[in-house]
């Protein structure tokens, strides 16, 4: 009689998560514009597809074996070590020096190696989100309803991301527009489209492949390594949290609440991610995928002072009308940044317009980088931070609370 309760309790479970996700994901997709053109991402797709398998996943836990701590953490190692095998077949099979046998070998090992990864894969986002679940309480971004909970549950999808295409004016650094892309576009298709958008003479564009996006779940690049992982996944759980607060609703009202959102979660999530990259490390040749990384390779130049220098030197020449000498040092500056280990594939005002909204970043000289940095310098610690600056709506409700500390 035992066992059948809980087998029905188990059932009711598995029964109440999927009908309310599958409820949230139609009213969150009925939210969003469905695409338009035959290269748009399909976000509301995307939401009804994934929004409920993490729910479903958990429903089903008491119907599969428990893993132990030892055999959780060797399935995440295998994930990432699969990322990093996949990156040197993937080298292989597209080296003009390989001879065709060795290519069609890489090409066949890297189909399997990504039919394992896919076979893991939803073990690992589950392990991932539990681990950062831990994290998030840990530092008391927890709400209380009850008890401590982490709202929203944290939930990811290993997949590759949407690109985006950026729009700015030639005369000037500014966002103009912003669209998603299908993620795996081939080189000649982005640069059509890239033309396409220039076509009038006034338009700086650029297709930019991203990190990550806090779609519900966050969609993450599955062939990241670990710690950029550790940290993206905290940075897309992080605008969930903000989306239940005066900041996170505010997010499209202007451009600098846009950077102030974004460079928040770059905060918290390279503070979330590091603790979780200190507490549960992996191997040197697990956590290093050969994909994408937390930080760009050190190389004989700091290519963070090199990039601000670059934008002030381009903002004083589109302020004075320059724009072809602008253009002109942009990609002077791009193809010497390549020589010293630096790849850019397009600088121009759309990279900067689009960079522009990280304030931490290489390419953003707005102030609100330093400001929210000396904000979590006056904070005790990552919860209060938070608290303080999830209610800011503009950026002079960010200077008076710097001012009261």
């Amino acid at each position: 009689m035992a066992t059948s309760r809980r087998r029905f309790i188990s059932h009711a479970i598995f029964a109440a998560l999927l009908l309310s996700a599958i409820a949230w994901s139609a009213a969150a997709a009925a939210l969003i514009p469905l695409p338009d053109g035959p290269n748009d991402f399909n976000s509301p797709g995307f939401i009804v597809q994934h929004a409920w398998v993490k729910f479903a996943y958990l429903g089903a836990q008491p119907f599969r074996a428990d893993l132990t701590g030892p055999e959780k953490d060797a399935t995440i190692a295998r994930f990432f070590e699969i990322n990093r095998l996949i990156g040197e077949q993937d080298r292989i099979a597209g080296d003009p020096a390989s001879d065709a046998g060795a290519a069609a070998a890489a090409r066949a090992r890297s189909d399997a190696l990504r039919a394992e990864r896919g076979s893991i894969k939803n073990a690992v986002q589950v392990m991932l989100e539990g681990r950062l679940t831990r994290a998030i309480k840990a530092a008391g971004l927890t709400r209380h309803v009850g008890g401590d909970v982490v709202w929203p549950p944290v939930n990811i999808e290993f997949q590759d991301p949407p690109s985006v295409l950026v729009t700015s004016p030639r005369s000037e650094i500014k966002k103009q527009s912003e669209s998603l892309l299908d993620g795996d576009l081939p080189i000649e298709r982005v640069q059509e489209i890239e033309a396409k958008a220039e076509r009038n003479g006034t338009t700086s564009a650029l297709v930019v492949e991203i990190g990550g996006i806090a779609m519900y779940p966050a969609i993450i690049p599955p062939d990241a390594d670990y710690h950029f992982v550790l940290q993206d996944i905290a940075h897309e759980w992080t605008h969930h949290y903000l989306y239940f607060t005066p900041l996170g609703r505010r997010y499209f009202a202007s451009a600098k609440l846009t950077t102030i959102n974004e460079t928040v979660a770059d905060r918290v999530g390279r503070e979330l991610g590091d603790w979780l990259f200190a507490t549960y490390p992996l191997s040197r040749a697990s956590a290093n995928s050969g994909g994408r990384s937390a930080s760009p390779a050190a190389a004989g130049i700091d290519f963070v002072t090199e990039m601000r220098g670059l934008r002030r030197q381009v903002e004083v020449l589109l302020r004075d009308g320059e724009i072809g000498e602008a253009e002109r040092l942009m990609e002077e500056r791009r193809q010497f940044l390549a020589a010293n280990g630096y790849y850019i594939r397009r600088l121009n005002q759309a990279y900067f317009a689009f960079h522009g909204s990280y304030a931490d970043s290489a390419g953003s000289i707005d102030p609100i980088g330093p400001k929210l940095a000396a904000l979590r310098e006056q904070s005790a610690s990552l919860r209060q931070f938070v608290a303080r600056v999830r209610d800011v709506t503009s950026e002079d409700e960010l200077d008076r609370a710097i001012a009261t500390p």
